[in-house]
């Protein structure tokens, strides 16, 4: 029996229609469990194995299951677009100020402190978020980065919950707010040459290694929320969620805080998905993102993130 007859028959074509649609509903509509949130991980890798399998079938000339495949491939490419940045390229800049903001996990170094200190200094931010910073880092990082950036706080710990904060402008104020034992940072930076001031948030969460953990982080993220709508300031948010930007927690982290997500582009790749960073930089509607990019290592490491933010001539108080 051929392959082709083999998909004539009805009750294949009924089981692996069901299949195909099962694999697509449950990325976007992802069920609480460890199990469908580790597979709605890979959505955009699933994403394109429909339109491989959309080919297949039009080769086998099966009709139906062509069209779902590919109008699943539709339906997640949507998804995922929708999850992202909803503007499809960079805005124009204005005359207005223009702010650089990195982060960095140092951990991922894995102890290579020259490389990853060198990345830090190229990234020429005006703020730098660090995390996962213990008593060895915070002393390296204070001695290399204190002449540049003059203003600056930390949160050391041996757990992975350490934070330091690096500016080259005046911190105005500055509050350690806790989840459960976690700390997070939230303060205010006044923009040197500029009568404009900003709130940052830093925000690092536990990873979703199991159902409890959805609740912990998506618990966390509605504290980090109310921060953030606190007061009327524009707002930088740093956050390390070891999670996709599709995933429920994350959206629902965006709408209740009215934040616009850096990347504009929903998809990782194959290495990116495998090492899972879940490391974002989100920003208020008063704030254009002019740039996005990830940092990397000499050795193809995922070290952090940064991207270039300008004041809105404008500003819209809306969220999108």
């Amino acid at each position: 029996m051929t392959a082709t007859q083999l998909l004539n028959a009805r009750p294949i074509q009924l089981i692996l229609g069901l299949l195909i649609l099962f694999g697509a509903i449950s990325c976007i509509f992802t069920p609480n469990y460890f199990f469908f949130k580790m597979g709605a991980r890979f959505a955009g890798l699933l994403m394109l194995g429909y339109l491989a399998l959309g080919l297949v079938f039009l080769l086998l000339r099966q009709p139906r299951l062509m069209f779902l495949s590919f109008g699943c491939c539709a339906g997640l490419c949507l998804f995922l677009k929708n999850s992202s940045n909803s503007l499809l390229k960079a805005p124009a800049r204005n005359n207005q100020l223009s702010i650089r903001v990195a982060h960095f996990n140092v951990s991922a170094s894995d102890g290579d402190f020259e490389s990853t200190l060198k990345a830090i200094k190229q990234s020429k931010a005006d703020l730098i978020s660090i995390q996962e910073v213990t008593p060895d880092w915070e002393y390296i990082l204070s001695e290399s980065l204190g002449e540049k950036y003059p203003y600056s706080a930390s949160m050391v710990r041996f757990d992975p919950y350490g934070l330091s904060i690096y500016s080259k402008h005046p911190i105005q104020a500055l509050d350690t707010f806790y989840y459960e034992e976690i700390p997070n940072f939230s303060g205010v930076i006044k923009a040197k040459r500029a009568r404009k001031s900003f709130k940052f948030i830093c925000a690092h969460t536990t990873p979703p290694l199991y159902s409890q953990a959805y609740d912990a982080m998506r618990n966390h993220l509605r504290v980090v929320a109310a921060e953030a709508r606190r007061d009327s300031l524009p707002v930088v948010m740093i956050a390390n969620l070891i999670a996709p930007p599709w995933w429920a927690e994350v959206q629902e982290l965006r709408s209740n805080a009215q934040l616009f997500d850096s990347r504009r582009s929903a998809t990782y790749s194959l290495s990116e998905v495998l090492r899972s960073p879940g490391d974002y930089i989100f920003h208020s509607a008063e704030f254009n993102c002019l740039s996005f990019e990830n940092i990397v290592s000499p050795q193809s490491r995922h070290l952090g993130i940064k991207g270039q933010y300008q004041f809105k001539a404008n500003a819209e108080k809306t969220y999108r």
